[in-house]
C-alpha cells in the first residue's frame, strides 16, 4: 500500500471512518480522527484503541476500505 493512499484516506475532510485489512488478516476501524497517528512520511501508522495502541508497518497493510 502506498503512503499517500493512507494519508490521503485520514486526512479527507470531513472525516469518514475507515478500515485497514493486514496481510495477517487483522482488520482494524478508525471510527474517529483520534483513533488515527502517524508521522509525516507515513511510512509507519499508528492505531489508538479504548485502552491499547497498535503499531503498523504499511507494508503490511493490503486494503483500506471507507466506511
Amino acid at each position: 500500500m502506498h503512503a499517500q493512499a493512507i494519508k490521503d484516506v485520514a486526512e479527507g475532510r470531513p472525516f469518514r471512518p475507515f478500515t485497514i485489512r493486514l496481510s495477517s488478516g487483522a482488520e482494524y476501524t478508525f471510527a474517529e480522527p483520534r483513533n488515527f497517528g502517524a508521522p509525516k512520511n507515513y511510512r509507519e501508522i499508528f492505531y489508538f484503541g479504548d485502552s491499547d495502541w497498535v503499531s503498523i508497518d504499511i507494508d503490511n497493510v493490503v486494503e483500506v476500505t471507507r466506511k
